[in-house]
């Protein structure tokens, strides 16, 4: 009898679930972020920072950053469109650590900078978008919807 099974065999429920918790804490951190982004900061704000950054492009970058962690992050919470937003969500992330964090050191200091954050946030995209959103989501409805009734093989 080995009661630690449980944590070390592999559990589809579990996982469903751990990839739910993983989606919607990105999905919180991203609303946040772009709801700053957009109702407080504002846009056309984001833009000059973008520019004093050094960030190619800023009057492109600064709007797709904000409008993808805002409307991403709320398509994440019902777990749609996951993998491809991971995507976008790791070009973000990506951009700022090249951008804003480069050189700063993983832990923050006392000043608030510090690249922490921002890889765990890319890490954490880049997990899902290898993983998939899981069963509790969207994006698995629709596939088991598009598979059709689920057969089973007659015969020997």
């Amino acid at each position: 009898m080995n009661r630690l099974r449980v944590l070390t065999e592999p559990s589809r429920v579990a996982s469903d679930i751990g990839l739910l918790v993983l989606r919607l804490a990105v999905a919180a951190v991203f609303i946040a972020h772009g709801w700053g982004d957009v109702f407080g900061a504002g846009v056309s704000t984001n833009i000059q920072n973008f520019r004093d950054a050094g960030i190619p492009l800023p009057a492109l970058a600064a709007p797709y950053t904000a409008y993808i962690q805002l409307f991403g992050g709320i398509a994440f919470v019902f777990g749609a469109l996951t993998r491809p937003l991971s995507a976008g969500f790791i070009v973000v992330m990506a951009g700022a650590l090249i951008f804003v964090h480069r050189g700063e050191p993983l832990v923050m200091q006392p000043d608030g900078s510090g690249s922490g954050f921002a890889f765990i946030m890319c890490m954490a995209a880049t997990a899902l978008l290898l993983l998939g959103p899981g069963r509790f989501s969207a994006d698995s409805l629709i596939a088991e919807r598009q598979a059709g009734p689920a057969r089973t093989v007659e015969g020997g």
